[in-house]
C-alpha cells in the first residue's frame, strides 16, 4: 500500500496535470454556477450557463504564451473574439452560406497565423468555438446579450483561476517536480534492493524495474525542460542550473544502469558472492537515505559516500580470474557512477551552504540560433500555411456533408475533422490520432448514454463536472482516454439541454466523429502530404548531427582542448532528440503497421544513445587525463572516422546512394597494446588503462553504428590510417 502511495504522489511531476484540470474544473463550474443564478432569477435561457462554462474552460485551455502578461492579455482578447464571433453568428445565421464562409475562414487564420505566434491561435479558436455554439443552438440575436455576459463572467473567472487564486508558479513546479523524481528514483532503488536480495532470477520484477527506470527518465526530462526556463537559485540559494543537470543526469544514469547490469550479474551468478551482495544493498540503501537539497542531513551522505568507498575497497580485494572476470567490470562501473552521483550531491551541499551562486551558461542563444537557422533554411510553403490549405479543403467537404447528411447539427462533422489536423505533422499523426479520436467517442458515447439513464438532476451535473476534470487530467497522457471523458460530458449536456437523450443523437455524434476524422486523414494524404518516414528520416538525421558532436566533444578533452560545452547538459539534450525521433516513429511501428522494421533501428539507436551517456556517467571527470603523442594521434584518427560513420549512417538514412563505413577493430587493437609494446612503468600502465576505461563506450557506438548502416546497405572498408597508426605505436 505504501508503495502505491508513493508512486500516486509521483505520477505527476509539478502537479501540472492536476493543477490546469482544477483550475479548468473551477472555472467552470463557477462561470455555469454565477450564470445560472442570474439567469434563473432575470428571465434568461439556461444555454447562457452552459456558454459561460464553455468560455470559462476555453480561457484557460487556449491560453498558451510564453510569459504572464502575454497570456494575460490573451485572455481579454479572446473574450473579445468570443463576443465580435456571438454578434457575427447570430446575424449570419439567416445566412447559412455566409456562416459557412465565415467558419471556413476563421479554421485557416486559426492554423494560418500559428506562425506568429499561439495568440492569434487562441483568437480563432475561441472564435470558432462560439461560432460553433451560436449555429449548433440556433441563437437568435435577441439572446446576444445574455451570451455576451456569459462571455464576461466565463473569462472573468478563467482569468480570476488562471492569474490569481491559482496561479501558475515556476519555483514551485520545479520543486515538486524534484520531488517526484526523488520519489520515483526511491521507488526505483527499492526495487532493485528486492531483486539483489533475491538470488533467483525472476524477469517479472526486471520488466517492472524496467518500466521504473524508463518513468524515471521521462521524469529526468521534465525537470531538465523546468531548468531551462527557471533559476534554480531562487528555490535552493547557492546552486546552479549546471549542477542540477548534472545531478540529475548521474541519477538518472545510475538507474538506467543498474536494469541490466543487475541481469547480467544475476546471470553470472555474481550476487551469490555474499560480500558483493551485502555491499551493493549498502549502497542503494544509503543513496535512497540520502536527502541531497536538505542541509540537516549531511550524515546520510556521509554514510552514502563510506558505502561506495566500501564497495570500493572490496573490488581491490577481487583479482579478476574465470571465475568473475565476467561481472567485476559491471560492478566497477556502477560504483563509478554511484561516486559520480555522491560528489556531484556533495557539491550541491557545499554550494547550499556557502550560497556561492555561479553564472550559469546561456544556452538560449544557442537554439536562439538553431531557430534562425531553421528559418533561413526553410523554402517554398510554410508548413503552416500547408496546414491552412488542407483544414479549408477538409473544412469545405466536412461543411457539405454536414449540410447533407445531418442538416440539424451541420457543423459537427466540420469540428471533428478541425481538430484531428490540430497538432498533427504528419499522415501517420493524422491517422493515428483519428483512430484515437474516434475510439474515444465510440465508448464515452455508450457510457454517456447509459450513464445519463441511470442519473437525473443534480447527479448528472455533479458527473458532467467530474467529467471536466478528468478529461483535462488525463489529456497529456492519453488523447483517447480525454475523448472518452469529453464524450460522456456532451452526452450528459445533451441529456440536461434538451430534456433526454437518444440513441439516435449519441450515434449522429459517433457517425459524425467518424466521416470527420476520415476527411481530415484523407485530405493530409492527398494535399501537400507530410510523409511519417521523411520525419522519420529527419529526426534520425537531427539526431546523429547532434550525436556526432557530442562525441567529437568527449573526445577532444584527451587532446587538452579547453570547452565550455557541456557534456551532461547536451547528454539530457540528446535524449531529447531520441524521444522525439521515437515519438515522430510511433505511427509506423506501433500497431497494424508494426512490421516495418523501424522497430531494429530504433532500437540501435537507442543503444547508442545509451552508451553515449555512459561517456560522460562513467568516465573521469575532475582529474587530468595524462596522454602521449601516439596515443592522441591514433584517438585523432578515430575520431574522424567515427565522425565519418555518423555522417555515412545519416546518407544511408536518407537514401543518398551507396555509403561506406569503417570497421574500427585495428584501432582499438592498436590503442590496447600500447602499453604492453613499450616499457612503461605501473603508473604508466594505471593511467593508460583509466584512458582506455574513458574510451570505451566511444568503440560501443561505433559498433552500434556500423551495424545500423550495414543494415541500411552500406559496405564496410579498412581504414587507411591503420599503417600510420602501427608505425606510431612501433616507434615507442
Amino acid at each position: 500500500m505504501k508503495y502505491w502511495l508513493y508512486r500516486l504522489a509521483a505520477s505527476d511531476p509539478g502537479r501540472k496535470r492536476l493543477r490546469t484540470a482544477s483550475k479548468v474544473t473551477l472555472s467552470v463550474i463557477s462561470s455555469v454556477g454565477v450564470m445560472l443564478l442570474i439567469v434563473l432569477n432575470a428571465g434568461g435561457q439556461v444555454t447562457a450557463a452552459i456558454f459561460a462554462g464553455l468560455i470559462g474552460m476555453m480561457g484557460i485551455l487556449v491560453v498558451n504564451d510564453d510569459t504572464e502578461k502575454e497570456k494575460k492579455a490573451t485572455t481579454l482578447l479572446i473574450g473579445i473574439s468570443s463576443a465580435f464571433s456571438v454578434g457575427f453568428g447570430s446575424l449570419l445565421a439567416k445566412w447559412g452560406f455566409a456562416a459557412d464562409f465565415f467558419l471556413l475562414l476563421v479554421v485557416f487564420l486559426a492554423l494560418y497565423l500559428q506562425r506568429f505566434g499561439s495568440r492569434y491561435f487562441s483568437i480563432c479558436m475561441i472564435a470558432f468555438m462560439s461560432f460553433y455554439f451560436v449555429t449548433l443552438l440556433k441563437v437568435g440575436f435577441p439572446q446576444v446579450p445574455w451570451l455576451l455576459l456569459s462571455i464576461l463572467t466565463g473569462i472573468t473567472f478563467a482569468y480570476l483561476y488562471n492569474f490569481i487564486l491559482i496561479k501558475d508558479n515556476p519555483d514551485e513546479v520545479l520543486k515538486r517536480s524534484m520531488d517526484s523524481f526523488h520519489i520515483q528514483a526511491n521507488l526505483t532503488l527499492y526495487l532493485v534492493s528486492d531483486i539483489v536480495r533475491d538470488i533467483n532470477l525472476e524477469k517479472k520484477r526486471l520488466a517492472n524495474l524496467d518500466r521504473n527506470v524508463q518513468k524515471l527518465g521521462d521524469y529526468a526530462r521534465v525537470v531538465s525542460n523546468e531548468l531551462g526556463s527557471t533559476d534554480p537559485g531562487c528555490i535552493w540559494p547557492g546552486l546552479s542550473t549546471t549542477q542540477m543537470r548534472l545531478y540529475i543526469f548521474d541519477t538518472a544514469m545510475l538507474m538506467e544502469t543498474l536494469s541490466p547490469t543487475i541481469r547480467r550479474l544475476k546471470e553470472h551468478h555474481a550476487l551469490q558472492n555474499t560480500a558483493i551482495r551485502a555491499a551493493l544493498l549498502q549502497v542503494i540503501q544509503s543513496i535512497r537515505e540520502a536527502e541531497v537539497l536538505n542541509t540537516n542531513q549531511m550524515h546520510h551522505l556521509e554514510n552514502a559516500a563510506a558505502s561506495v568507498q566500501s564497495l570500493r575497497s572490496l573490488l581491490r580485494t577481487l583479482k579478476p580470474d574465470e571465475t568473475n572476470r565476467e561481472w567485476l567490470y559491471l560492478i566497477r562501473r556502477l560504483e563509478s557512477i554511484a561516486n559520480h552521483i555522491i560528489d556531484g550531491a556533495f557539491e550541491l551541499q557545499q554550494s547550499l551552504q556557502q550560497e556561492n551562486k555561479q553564472n550559469n551558461p546561456d544556452t538560449g542563444k544557442e537554439n536562439d540560433d538553431e531557430e534562425e537557422k531553421k528559418k533561413e533554411e526553410e523554402t517554398g510553403i510554410r508548413p503552416t500555411t500547408k496546414k491552412a490549405i488542407q483544414a479549408i479543403i477538409a473544412g469545405g467537404l466536412a461543411i457539405l456533408a454536414g449540410h447533407l447528411y445531418s442538416p440539424a447539427h451541420q457543423y459537427w462533422i466540420l469540428l471533428s475533422c478541425f481538430v484531428v489536423l490540430l497538432g498533427t505533422e504528419t499522415v501517420g499523426g493524422t491517422l493515428v490520432k483519428a483512430l484515437q479520436r474516434s475510439v474515444g467517442t465510440f465508448l464515452g458515447a455508450i457510457a454517456g448514454f447509459l450513464i445519463a439513464l441511470l442519473l437525473t438532476g443534480i447527479q448528472e451535473v455533479i458527473v458532467l463536472f467530474f467529467c471536466v476534470f478528468m478529461a483535462f487530467y488525463l489529456l497529456p497522457i492519453s488523447y483517447t482516454l480525454m475523448m472518452f471523458w469529453i464524450t460522456m460530458l456532451l452526452a450528459l449536456m445533451y441529456d440536461i439541454l434538451l430534456g433526454g437523450i437518444t440513441e439516435q443523437v449519441m450515434a449522429a455524434r459517433v457517425i459524425d466523429t467518424i466521416a470527420g476524422v476520415g476527411l481530415g486523414f484523407i485530405v493530409s494524404a492527398l494535399i501537400f502530404p507530410q510523409k511519417t518516414r521523411d520525419k522519420v528520416t529527419t529526426s534520425t538525421t537531427d539526431y546523429l548531427d547532434a550525436l556526432k558532436e557530442y562525441v567529437n566533444r568527449y573526445i577532444d578533452r584527451f587532446n587538452k582542448e579547453q570547452t565550455d560545452y557541456n557534456l551532461a547538459d547536451h547528454a539530457l539534450e540528446l535524449d531529447q532528440k531520441l524521444q522525439t525521433l521515437i515519438t515522430d516513429a510511433s505511427p509506423l511501428y506501433r500497431g497494424w503497421f508494426g512490421r516495418t522494421g523501424l522497430q531494429q533501428q530504433l532500437t540501435v539507436l537507442t543503444a547508442a544513445n545509451f552508451y553515449a551517456k555512459q561517456l560522460v556517467a562513467s568516465s573521469t571527470r575532475k582529474s587530468l587525463l595524462n596522454t602521449n603523442s601516439h596515443f592522441e594521434e591514433l584517438l585523432d584518427h578515430v575520431q574522424r572516422s567515427l565522425s565519418g560513420n555518423i555522417e555515412a549512417l545519416s546518407s544511408a538514412v536518407k537514401g543518398e546512394g551507396q555509403v561506406r563505413i569503417v570497421d574500427l577493430e585495428k584501432e582499438r587493437e592498436q590503442l590496447e597494446r600500447i602499453p604492453e609494446e613499450s616499457k612503461s612503468s605501473e603508473q604508466d600502465m594505471i593511467n593508460h588503462l583509466r584512458l582506455l576505461h574513458n574510451i570505451h563506450y566511444v568503440w560501443r557506438i561505433n559498433e552500434s553504428i556500423v551495424y545500423l548502416a550495414k543494415q541500411l546497405g552500406a559496405e564496410s572498408e579498412k581504414s587507411d590510417q591503420n599503417a600510420a597508426g602501427e608505425r606510431g605505436a612501433a616507434q615507442l
